[in-house]
């Protein structure tokens, strides 16, 4: 059947249908019981449908009695072109007449019981061409098996999207006034029973400021607000240097003012919760641009400007354009400060210094963003938190977040899987295969671009989790569903995709990742021999030590030759997003040595027509136009932009307003208005190499979520330099995912023998080799540096984690390194020999999941050592 939604409250019916058809009564498809559609009736308009409904069958092969009964239940009947029935009765004679009958049939029992009837085209398609399109989805398998109904037919029927006057035509069988009737007259009257409906409104539906009242917190905004207050005074003193007072009020008006003090709590509660167990949270995205977010603790990214404060007496001073210095003053023992400040991009690059007041070693902190990156030039853009929790942690940040907001106003946020361009392709090549068809090349590809992008299935965003405030309904914004349909899901999702509603509902980011989990397991050893760090907490680990920045810039920290580690020229295998083939390329042309050149790098490998063909031709000479520019002054991040602007003299609105453009990529495809842009920005003299580096960005990478990486990145790094051993058992236990046991063992030629063989076979390489790859770069470096790996042991190996040796030279191997030997079969050993030590080869057959071929591997490999073939066992045992 069709339902129309006749008022908001049907919509509101509708998608309450809609959740209990595809949970409650799901059955691998979504159904629903009449009474539950009867209880849920109210503001919808059902019409009957077509093919394949009751009114239909009833009207094909019942009587009369029965095809009242079932029509009587509807508001309004439906027929369709007599054509679009032809392939019904493709071996049947005479079917346009049976058909007909059908139609006139239907008519005559809606004129009977004085029910609306219309015509509709039904459509799948919009131009009549488009049905050998819609054929290859009919003839291809859905996901998940079985085949569509109409694919066992023959041909199918063209419904495309018909005009008025091919409906006029389409019923040659009908008196032209029933026609007009059915396609005209009764539309209409139908459409006017139709009152105003918004799906999706630009409300935004956000807890209540009281919702933790319960947990003594009567009003979250308040509660937000003095904590924000206490905590600047904290790190600040009390007065706080006046520019820190403008931001903090800057940004306490926008939070208040529009609501969005609930959401930032939250994300509070989740990261203060993460932390006490001893998991870092990361940042994406630009919430670091929030000096809010920073006193809250959601984010380690400070946006002031570079800055020195004083924890003993709280002096402060920052770098300050100008204007700014004119506004808010420069005291006389700031001016020697000021000199380092002018010279840096970061506070983490200024040189050591002591207050000039009290003699205390200064803190230093601030990497410049501005506010606007997150919530706009007015404040008023919802913000989007996204975090970046341990993948050991997520799941039970997930449940905490049930846990304050309960099931049934927390759920994943839904996404929509296309067919992609390949799986296209692959449509098409298996429906000319069915149908015993060749087509072109060209053709093949034109078919496949035609139909790419169509629903595949449905899923859920890895971290992301909407929020429904207690004053209102998940079904005033969108129905659920399982994820894929899978019914044995813990959580439900949204059955649109989250960028639907994204203005009405708050979405959490909760994501997994690996920098947090690898920093928990390398805090671990600093746990465990304390003396031998220089710090405690991971939030202490150094951020600005030379050497670290030395790994990023050359190989000689590590003691070896570029010659040594396959000619790469830099030394940054394994470090978090500086890895990479393509990142160790910019870092050789770049030579970064500071902070904030890292984080530059960050953001232009993650941004696009941001280093290739853009900033590399300008840092390393290439560019015909404008030589060799430094790499300090290239675009590296979109926040980069605005505080240039400004620093040139625009005003912060036009700056934010062009900067935005830039980052965007609206330079290409709007060229006058970016004219006028460049105009500007030659009239306040930027040089022209920046008018056209900006000209050629496509997207750009916010300054915060780069620095946040970067932070996670040296932190990381730190162990590599000075605690090797560590750095390497983490990695491989907590961030690889493909291994080489053979060549691991085999030492440093068995290693470059096989990442020979993958190289040589670069083009034909399966993204699993590419992924080793990466792998045994890391393993070499490794061996190359002194240190080896241990074989697996059926005794000593862990399941997943490279144990470090009490010598911490070696690290044994653990038994998923083992080609095929997942982390379940892996656990299965691990608990089964602590529970009882094995005693013979079958005793590990016997109490493990190890199939007869791991098994036999694990054998050939010696991981047995001397376990006896079979034990003696006494009656005791």
């Amino acid at each position: 059947m069709v339902a129309l939604v006749k008022t908001q409250a049907g919509l509101k019916n509708l998608y309450r249908l809609i959740t209990l058809a595809n949970t409650d009564y799901f059955q691998k498809e979504p159904l629903l019981p009449k009474k539950v559609l009867d209880a849920h009736r109210e503001g919808l308009l059902l019409g009957s449908g077509f093919i394949g409904s009751d009114v239909f069958e009833a009207a094909y092969n019942q009587e009369d009695s029965t095809l009242e009964q079932k029509a009587a239940y509807y508001d309004y009947l439906e027929v369709q072109p007599e054509a679009d029935f032809a392939y019904l009765g493709a071996d049947e004679v005479n079917f346009d007449q049976t058909i007909e009958a059908i139609i006139k049939r239907t008519i005559n029992i809606a004129e009977q019981l004085d029910k609306p009837i219309i015509a509709a085209s039904n459509a799948y398609h919009i131009e009549q061409s488009g049905v050998k399109y819609r054929d290859i989805y009919v003839k291809t398998p859905v996901v998940g098996g079985g085949l569509h109904a109409l694919a066992h037919h023959a041909s199918i029927p063209s419904q495309y999207f018909r005009t008025t006057e091919e409906m006029l035509a389409a019923f040659p069988s009908l008196p032209s006034d029933t026609v007009k009737r059915l396609v005209i007259d009764t539309p209409h009257a139908i459409n006017e029973q139709i009152e105003s409906v918004q799906a999706f409104t630009k409300t935004l539906y956000a807890p209540t400021d009281d919702f933790l009242a319960s947990e003594g917190i009567p009003s979250i905004e308040k509660h937000l607000v003095k904590m924000v207050r206490s905590r600047a005074a904290e790190i600040y003193g009390n007065p706080l240097h006046p520019l820190i007072a403008s931001r903090l009020e800057k940004e306490l008006t926008a939070i208040t003012t529009h609501q969005f003090s609930t959401v930032y709590y939250i994300s509070h509660l989740l990261v203060k919760k993460s932390l006490d167990e001893g998991y870092l949270v990361g940042s994406r995205g630009s919430v670091g641009s929030s000096l809010v977010a920073t006193l809250m603790s959601i984010t380690e990214v400070n946006p002031l400007p570079p800055h020195y404060v004083c924890p003993k007496c709280y002096f402060t001073t920052l770098k300050m354009a100008p204007a700014e210095a004119q506004e808010y003053g420069v005291h006389a023992d700031e001016k020697a400060l000021q000199l380092h400040l002018e010279t840096v991009s970061s506070g983490f690059d200024l040189p050591a210094a002591d207050c000039p007041r009290c003699g205390a070693v200064l803190k230093k902190d601030g990497h410049d963003i501005p506010f606007e990156t997150f919530l706009g030039f007015k404040g008023d853009k919802v913000p989007d938190i996204d975090l970046n929790f341990s993948g050991d942690y997520q799941p039970i940040v997930h449940e905490y977040i049930r846990t304050l907001f309960g099931a049934q106003r927390a759920f994943r946020a839904g996404t929509i899987s296309t067919v992609a361009d390949k799986t296209a392709i692959g449509y098409v090549k298996g429906y000319l295969e069915k149908q015993n068809l060749t087509l072109r090349k060209a053709e093949i590809e034109r078919r496949a671009k035609v139909i790419a992008g169509v629903k595949r299935s449905t899923g859920q965003h890895p971290g992301g989790i909407v929020v429904v405030p207690s004053y209102k309904d998940i079904h005033d914004v969108t129905p659920v569903q399982y994820p894929a349909d899978a019914t044995d899901s813990s959580w439900k999702t949204t059955h649109f995709d989250y960028h639907s509603f994204e203005d009405n509902l708050f979405k959490l980011d909760v994501l997994g990742h690996d920098d947090p989990t690898m920093i928990r397991y390398l805090m671990d050893f600093v746990k465990d021999d304390p003396i031998s760090f220089p710090f405690k907490e991971a939030t202490d680990i150094p951020l600005d030590d030379p050497k670290v920045y030395g790994l990023l810039s050359g190989t000689e920290v590590i003691g070896l030759k570029p010659s040594e580690l396959f000619d790469t020229e830099v030394a940054s295998f394994g470090v978090p997003e500086m890895g990479t083939p393509f990142v160790r390329g910019m870092l050789r042309d770049s030579r970064p040595k500071t902070f904030a050149d890292i984080v530059k790098i960050s953001g232009l490998s993650h941004g696009t027509d941001v280093w290739l063909n853009n900033a590399e031709t300008l840092v390393t000479g290439k560019n015909p136009l404008y030589g060799k520019i430094p790499f300090k002054e290239v675009i590296g991040c979109r926040d980069d932009i605005m505080v240039t602007l400004i620093q040139h003299g625009l005003k912060s609105e036009i700056a934010f307003e062009i900067s935005e453009f830039i980052r965007k990529g609206r330079a290409a495809v709007q060229p006058e208005k970016w004219d006028g842009y460049a105009m500007i920005m030659r009239e306040h003299n930027l040089p022209d190499w920046y008018i056209w580096s900006a000209g050629q960005i496509k997207y750009m990478f916010p300054k915060a979520h780069a620095t946040a990486y970067v932070m996670m990145a040296l932190r990381i790094a730190w162990f590599k330099v000075y605690r090797p051993i560590y750095f390497y058992s983490a990695y491989f236990s907590k961030r690889a995912r493909d291994f080489d046991l053979v060549a691991m063992q085999g030492g440093e030629y068995a290693l470059e023998r096989r990442m020979r063989e993958i190289r040589d076979a670069s083009i034909r390489a399966s993204d699993v080799d590419k992924r080793l790859y990466t792998v045994l770069e890391v393993a070499h470096e490794m061996v190359k540096r002194g240190y080896t790996f241990e074989p697996v042991d059926i005794v000593q190996s862990a399941a997943r984690d490279f144990i470090v040796s009490a010598d911490r030279q070696r690290l044994r191997l653990p038994f998923i390194a083992l080609d095929g030997l997942g982390f379940k079969v892996a656990q299965s050993i691990v608990d089964a020999r602590d529970e009882k030590p094995f005693s013979s080869r079958d005793d590990v057959k016997m109490r493990t999941s190890l199939s007869t071929t791991l098994f036999d591997k694990l054998d050939a490999l010696g991981a047995f050592g001397e376990l006896p073939e079979s034990g003696q066992m006494s009656l005791f045992d």
